[in-house]
């Protein structure tokens, strides 16, 4: 078990540098309407468009395990750059918060831009997500407006979120597995707009993210999946340092909300055992460099191994099956 939660947090590690950099919306935010002109929803992260800074709280469930808690503060200057800053030791159930303060400020891009709900994909959300207003509630002291949102493809895992009704910016968000157990939430504690950003120290990436040029790479194979969970589609495709030397395809997809994530490493395959055989030794940690790992934290599901000769790691909020289908549909 050790050596298992070992293995997921270098994972999470490679994972947080390849994905650490955040794209400016290319307009302001925007309210889309629901089908019976009811309901109004953000399409775009207002996060990076609307200077602010505020206290807030975080929760995680996973299963008989207790809840994981804590506080941190966020502060954006509304042209793009960030802080988020852990908060601590009080008021929180880390056990150990000089590793956990350590580890958040590592993954500080890829928590910013993939951890907190938001819209990735207008069109995707739309044709994904049913969209419910809720009664109109305050957060932060702000009025905001609620709603409850529905994935209608695939598992209907759900959200209810609270908007706040002047700027646009999410200030809570709770989110629920396909059962209806409340699995992770947001919620602002205090929000204050037009901060003194004076001494603010912002995000600097150090992923060297950049668009892939297969011209750059002419020996490397690359495996792209065919067979995508329901609903997801093509997001991004970029090519990132995960700060070891090692060079990774970055392949995102999304739902519309969901991030979905498939790096490659990019170096030359060597031949291996087919992935049906791999996939028996789930679970295990064999010494063998062939072998698969499948593993769950909360409810993200994560894969990581050689298969075919190619070194793979994908995550997402999809079931083991689903993504070790994916990863089947990209091989040779």
């Amino acid at each position: 078990m050790i050596r298992l939660a070992g293995l997921a947090s270098c994972v999470l590690a490679a994972l947080a540098a390849s994905c650490e950099h955040a794209d400016m919306p290319a307009a302001p935010a925007k309210l889309v309407q629901s089908g019976d002109g009811a309901a109004s929803f953000p399409r775009t992260d207002a996060r990076l468009l609307v200077a602010h800074t505020g206290v807030r709280r975080l929760e995680f469930s996973s299963g008989s395990e207790p809840a994981l808690y804590f506080r941190e503060s966020i502060t954006t200057d509304g042209h793009g750059n960030y802080s988020v800053e852990p908060l601590g030791p009080q008021g929180t159930s880390v056990p150990d918060w000089g590793v956990f303060e350590l580890t958040q400020r590592a993954r500080e891009g890829f928590l910013f831009r993939y951890r907190d709900f938001t819209v990735r994909d207008p069109e995707l959300f739309e044709s994904n997500w049913n969209v419910m207003p809720l009664a109109p509630t305050q957060v932060a002291g702000r009025a905001c407006q609620a709603y409850r949102l529905v994935r209608v493809v695939g598992e209907a895992i759900a959200y209810e979120v609270s908007v706040d009704r002047e700027t646009g910016l999410i200030l809570a968000s709770h989110e629920f597995d396909a059962g209806g157990r409340e699995v992770a939430s947001m919620d602002y504690e205090s929000l204050q707009l037009q901060p003194d950003l004076s001494a603010v120290v912002w995000h600097v990436p150090a992923n060297d993210e950049r668009p892939f040029d297969a011209h750059e790479y002419p020996r490397v194979p690359v495996a792209e999946p065919r067979l995508l969970p329901d609903g997801f589609a093509p997001l991004e495709l970029k090519t990132v340092s995960d700060g070891q030397g090692e060079q990774w395809l970055k392949r995102t997809y999304s739902d519309g909300i969901e991030p979905l994530f498939f790096l490659q490493r990019l170096d030359e395959p060597t031949p291996g055992k087919p992935l049906r055989q791999r996939a028996r030794d789930v679970g295990t940690l064999s010494a063998s460099p062939s072998a698969v790992v499948v593993f769950h934290l909360g409810p993200v599901t994560a894969v990581q191994g050689e298969l075919e000769g190619f070194n793979l790691l994908v995550i997402g909020k999809t079931s083991e099956a689903e993504l070790l289908d994916l990863i089947e549909s990209a091989l040779p």
